[in-house]
């Protein structure tokens, strides 16, 4: 390639064409912004000076009325003392502010000079000004000294001062537009110099510099070529380190996780305990490096599996306690004593919500205290709805910055964005997760008052419902496959945990060759990255012979799932090592389809379920006044197979039932605004004998409620939070269905 400079001017002369396009360039920048400074002032002078010369007119206007009504007055005997003081406040003003249009005043931004024309009008209308002033002053001392003629006779001094005033503002107005389109003749001298120096530009510099581009792009062509290798030699790297780290990661994980369940001293707990949240927090480094293109894609996953409420809090505040204390605020927390002690949800995208709340509730508090709250608000079976709070005594917003506070990139006053900082995303991004979360993300605040930002999410409790689900698990028998045997160790002992027969394999040439024996076993649990045979290879040789349903597969992996995609569909499930316990005991029970009543209510928490029964003509209606009760009962039904209507009200129950004919109507014997009693009693009288639907009604207590219900005339009842085998059995005792 020729050397770039024999296809370009000198070097020298075009560093001083450079210099003298940049130096012109910069003297027009100047001289535009001291046109801008300069016209800004001038017109928010002449502005201030039309706003005050209207405003003494309006003044004067308003102490004539004021004088005229105070006279009338006179004749009645009555005290006039508070009339007088406001009128003594309005010719303050008036006074201080003729003042200001004649000699300046900074208060008034009324600084800059009058013209000569405006400063012989002022003084010209000074006499009519003196005269009403002296009047008005002898008014206030004596009102009754003042006849009505006298005052009448004041107002043509006040007409001739309120004409002077308009000559007046006329003026301001035409200096104002004359300044104006002075300034706008001065920025179009410069923009002109600018065009004359871009074009000078032009022919000066970038002509020349143009021969050489066509060189200059062959050079970029071999360089993004050589970009795109190195990205994909960083692709590959970060794909073989990510594995390479994830394996012995697994067993450090894996085997402290079997630890804490034998016997340990508390010192020997404690470093347990350390090694084992050292290694979480490097996986979810690693996991970070990995994410970053789904992140950038806009792809928000949630990641459900048991937690501790307490914990996941505990781990906020331990994260922030060092801010608050470098402010000498004092961070606190409170779980109220009704919130169950292990919920099913995410807690990474919990955690990061909370803490990006309490962070910036530190951020904007200088003194006080930032209190993280979290209540029952509404428990229905094994689902609760759980609220979130973190309230600040800190600055506060305006209502004009809470309505646009959770847009993407919005920032508050420029002043306050300087001093605390930010991006303007973090409330976006918490608001997005809280949304996936089945809530939503509210704010109170007052200016000087600190601020309360608040979420609920839907979670499933558990517990018992847990139990029972790895009791179904028990006896089931498993082929494990993997090539390290620390893993196969580890995962033997967790699945033989729950009951279930694990017979290891650590090489997959061993597997493919008894596949004709794999009828007796109820599921396959192998490693992705194997040596000999990968486990994509040996799913393909058991899918040859067994389907997703004979013989389900979950695949273990140190890859992410969108690096290994399953475009064929071979897997039934696929999970990223280490894994969690909780994550692949509640992936077995998934595949398994283990009890169909406790995968409905799986399904339920992520809205994603299918039908477990067929569909039916059953037509329900349920009246609940709690808008969580509402969606379990809907959901409930759905699974059930029935079609179900919605309602909050006992009137929408009547308005509903006088539209559409119901088969059952499962209402709330007595709850906000839907009072299942008087609403029964309403409807057997509305509704005719033979067309009158099957009313169950749900309660608290079903003991203390069931006489009332009945002799209200309802058919049946249930007491809550209801069991979908219950509400079957009802629906088939009274509606006769298959």
């Amino acid at each position: 390639m020729l050397p770039l400079l024999s296809l370009m001017i000198s070097r020298n002369n075009l560093k001083i064409r450079l210099n003298i396009l940049f130096i012109g360039m910069s003297a027009m920048v100047v001289i535009a912004c001291i046109l801008v400074y300069f016209s800004n002032e001038v017109q928010q002078t002449y502005a201030s000076k039309v706003s005050l010369a209207t405003r003494q007119k309006a003044l004067g206007e308003e102490l004539g009325r004021d004088i005229l009504g105070l006279s009338d007055r006179l004749t009645e005997g009555t005290s006039l003392t508070t009339e007088i003081e406001e009128i003594k406040v309005i010719f303050s003003k008036w006074e201080n502010a003729q003042k200001a249009l004649i000699t300046g005043s900074a208060t008034y931004g009324t600084l800059m000079s009058n013209s000569n024309d405006v400063q012989s009008k002022l003084q010209a209308n000074s006499a009519d000004f003196v005269r009403f002033r002296d009047f008005v002053e002898q008014f206030i001392q004596n009102p009754a000294s003042k006849t009505r003629q006298d005052i009448l006779n004041s107002f043509e001094d006040l007409d001739d001062y309120v004409g002077g005033m308009n000559n007046v503002t006329g003026i301001y107005l035409s200096e104002s537009r004359l300044y104006q389109n002075l300034a706008l003749g001065a920025f179009g001298i410069v923009l002109a110099g600018v065009l004359v120096l871009l074009a000078g530009g032009v022919f000066m510099v970038l002509k020349p510099v143009r021969k050489s581009l066509d060189e200059v792009e062959d050079e970029l062509i071999k360089l993004e070529e050589q970009l795109d290798q190195a990205e994909k030699a960083k692709t590959e790297f970060l794909s073989n380190m990510s594995h390479e780290i994830r394996t012995p990661l697994n067993g450090v994980i894996g085997m402290t996780e079997l630890l804490t369940q034998t016997r340990l001293d508390e010192d020997q707990r404690s470093y347990v305990k350390n090694i084992h949240l050292s290694s979480r927090n490097l996986l979810e480094l690693l996991n970070n490096v990995l994410d970053v293109a789904k992140l950038q894609a806009g792809k928000l996953e949630l990641y459900k599996e048991r937690f501790v409420v307490s914990d996941c809090l505990d781990q906020v505040i331990d994260l922030m306690k060092p801010l608050a204390h470098a402010k000498k605020i004092e961070l606190m927390s409170d779980i109220g004593n009704n919130v169950p002690l292990e919920i099913i949800q995410d807690e990474n995208r919990l955690r990061q919500v909370l803490i990006n709340l309490v962070n910036n509730a530190i951020k904007f508090t200088d003194k006080g205290e930032v209190l993280l709250t979290a209540d029952l608000v509404n428990r229905e079976g094994d689902f609760v709805q759980i609220e979130f709070a973190v309230k600040d005594s800190g600055i506060g917003m305006e209502p004009e910055v809470i309505e646009n506070i959770f847009n993407s990139f919005y920032q508050a006053e420029p002043t306050i964005t300087k001093r605390y900082g930010g991006s303007g995303l973090g409330l976006a991004i918490s608001k997005n997760v809280v949304q996936e979360m089945g809530g939503r993300i509210r704010v109170d605040s007052k200016p000087g008052s600190g601020s309360r930002f608040s979420f609920s999410i839907v979670a499933e409790v558990s517990g018992t419902a847990q139990n029972a689900k790895i009791d179904a698990l028990n006896g089931l028998r498993a082929l494990i496959v993997d090539d390290n045997k620390t893993n196969l160790k580890i995962l033997v002992k967790q699945l033989s945990v729950w009951g279930i027969q694990a017979t290891p394999f650590n090489s997959p040439e061993l597997v493919s060759e008894i596949l004709t024996n794999l009828r007796k076993f109820d599921l396959v649990i192998m490693d992705m990255q194997m040596p000999e045979m990968d486990g994509k290879e040996l799913s393909m040789k058991i899918r040859d012979r067994y389907t997703t349903a004979e013989l389900p597969i979950i695949v273990l992996s140190s890859l992410g799932e969108n690096l290994m995609p399953d475009k064929e569909n071979i897997y039934n499930a696929y999970l990223t090592k280490p894994v969690k316990q909780s994550r692949l005991l509640d992936t077995i029970i998934e595949v398994m389809n283990i009890s169909p009543l406790e995968r409905a209510k799986g399904r339920l928490q992520t809205g994603n379920y299918e039908l477990m029964t067929q569909k039916t003509n059953i037509k329900v209606l349920v009246a609940q006044d709690n808008e969580l009760s509402r969606a379990v009962t809907g959901r409930t039904l759905e699974l059930l197979g029935h079609k179900f209507e919605t309602v909050s009200s006992s009137k929408e129950v009547i308005e509903r039932s006088r539209r559409d004919d119901f088969d059952l109507i499962l209402m709330d014997v007595k709850n906000g605004h839907v009072d299942g009693l008087e609403t029964t009693r309403q409807l057997k009288k509305m509704i005719g004998r033979d067309s009158m639907p099957v009313i169950i009604g749900l309660t608290e207590n079903e003991k203390s409620d069931k006489q009332q219900c009945i002799q209200a005339g309802m058919d049946d009842i249930m007491e809550k939070p209801m069991k979908p085998e219950i509400l079957q059995e009802k629906i088939h005792y009274w509606l006769e269905t298959d």
